[in-house]
């Protein structure tokens, strides 16, 4: 027998005994380490929450520029690169009709907002408000803002303000809207009326 060939073999060998042993080591080790991970005290939790909400130092515009100007909006230029621009903008907003008629998502989402929450990401008057008529006037807006911003406002429109055709049939009225920030005019100017 070759004593090359019987080398070989030998180290082999070792090789695999040490490897198996290492690895099956670090696996049994990493077990233990991610259970210790993953077993929270629950106040630990709270006190995780409390902090992200009253601690995060964070301004709503930050958290707007970070979650749509810097993630959402450039994946979806990404995405829309390989299915075409248009085409991405006529599935979002059937996506988001689709979602927006839904009466409990959008009891859902009010319900996890903080009470704060709309004076921070939008500057709305109302004009005018009577029983069958509202309209408001939005000069402000993070959305429009975070999505302007990142060459997207095609795609903000067909996310946020395509949703609200949605969001007035399902409260069975109509909008009429001529202008919105996102697409680039000095304010968003809505008009809801009750059907009857």
């Amino acid at each position: 027998m070759n004593t090359s060939a019987l080398s070989d073999s030998v180290d082999r060998r070792q090789f695999l005994k040490r490897g198996v042993t290492l690895g099956t080591s670090l696996c049994f080790g990493c077990s233990y380490f991610f259970s210790l991970a993953g077993a929270q005290d629950p106040q630990q939790e709270e006190s995780f929450e409390s902090k992200v909400t009253e601690d995060s130092r964070m301004s709503y515009e930050q958290v707007f520029n970070f979650a749509f100007r810097d993630y959402l909006a450039p994946l979806l230029i990404a995405l829309s690169r390989q299915l075409g621009r248009e085409k991405l903008v006529e599935m979002l907003k059937n996506a988001t009709d689709e979602t927006w008629i839904h009466t409990d998502l959008l009891e859902r989402l009010y319900a996890n907002l903080p009470e704060q929450f709309w004076s921070h990401v939008l500057n709305m008057q109302v004009w005018d408000e009577s029983e069958k008529v509202r309209v408001y006037k939005i000069t402000k807006c993070l959305w429009a803002k975070a999505f302007r911003e990142a060459e997207a406002a095609d795609i903000g429109y067909a996310i946020w303000c395509y949703g609200d055709y949605a969001i007035a049939r399902s409260e069975k009225k109509i909008l009429q809207r001529e202008t919105t920030l996102m697409q680039g005019h000095d304010c968003c100017l809505l008009k809801y009326t009750k059907q009857t």
